[in-house]
């Protein structure tokens, strides 16, 4: 056996393995090139011929070269380890391409998994339910920052102080609102008609928001209440906004990357969120 073929079988075994790390997503919308993922990959690669050549050793006949292999593989694992551990190349968005994946991970595992007990089953729709929500924000924020939009600061909930249980459970979070999935009956019982628009964050989650292909009406729900919306116009580009008072929200068309059709939603208290998603009508 040849040095070059050993060198090729560790080559496809990583990127073999690179490909295999992928396999675990929940849509094939969810998978993003992560440079972890990367490293991770490099580095079992390393390992792989380190094992390998150890075991090998005698069928290879120039010993220094062996142990030469032997060293550089384990520089190799050394350097994609820490390169793992430490996230030093990892900015905004590639750290939200690795972080979709992951999400969509915990998407799969709790959709599919057999769970009989209620508190289990419940604890596993509120991580489907969140990991959606946030898999559509990284998606938005991704395409939002390469457009050249840097944020630098945010709404933030005042400071926590002490107080009583009844103001505790009287409080809401500003910061942690976001627009609730709401079925098609919850939302007949503001819009009507058969063929309604719709956004979803993922193609399995329920929309967010519904509104009439007129655009003269639509509805959202909102820590556990449905709200009616009214229309703010239609732009020639296709941009829908809906308002209520002391809220908006705006749904319009995009073209390529995962999604197609992005959506904002802001409150006058200062939050502002958007994330990517898919948009239907009929």
């Amino acid at each position: 056996m040849t040095y070059r073929r050993f060198a090729l079988m560790i080559l496809t075994s990583t990127i073999v393995m690179f490909v295999l790390m992928y396999l675990n997503t929940y849509a094939i919308e969810h998978v993003f090139f992560s440079e972890t993922r990367t490293y991770m990959a490099i580095l079992m690669g390393a390992s792989m011929a380190v094992i390998m050549m150890g075991y090998m050793f005698s069928m290879y006949p120039n010993g220094k070269i062996n142990a030469a292999i032997i060293a550089a593989g384990v520089v190799v694992f050394a350097l994609s380890l820490w390169l793992v551990r430490s996230q030093v190349t990892v900015g905004g968005p590639s750290y939200m391409r690795a972080m979709i994946p992951h999400h969509s991970i915990a998407v799969l595992t709790s959709e599919r998994a057999n769970i009989e007990d209620a508190r289990a089953a419940k604890l596993a729709r509120e991580i489907i339910d969140a990991q959606n929500k946030e898999i559509a924000e990284m998606r938005y924020l991704i395409a939002d920052i390469a457009s050249g939009n840097m944020v630098r600061e945010i709404y933030r909930d005042p400071p926590a102080e002490v107080g009583t249980l009844d103001q505790a459970l009287s409080r809401v979070s500003i910061a942690a609102l976001d627009p609730s999935p709401l079925t098609r009956e919850e939302a007949g019982e503001v819009v009507e008609g058969a063929d309604l628009c719709n956004f979803r964050r993922t193609r399995s989650a329920d929309p967010i928001l519904w509104w009439t292909p007129d655009g003269t009406q639509a509805v959202t729900k909102l820590n556990g209440v449905i709200i009616p919306l009214e229309s703010e116009g239609t732009s020639a580009a296709g941009r829908a906004a809906f308002g209520a008072s002391g809220m908006a929200m705006s749904v319009e068309e995009i073209e390529g990357g995962r999604a197609n059709a992005s959506l904002e939603f802001r409150l006058e208290r200062g939050l502002h969120v958007g994330y990517h998603g898919f948009m239907a009508c009929g």
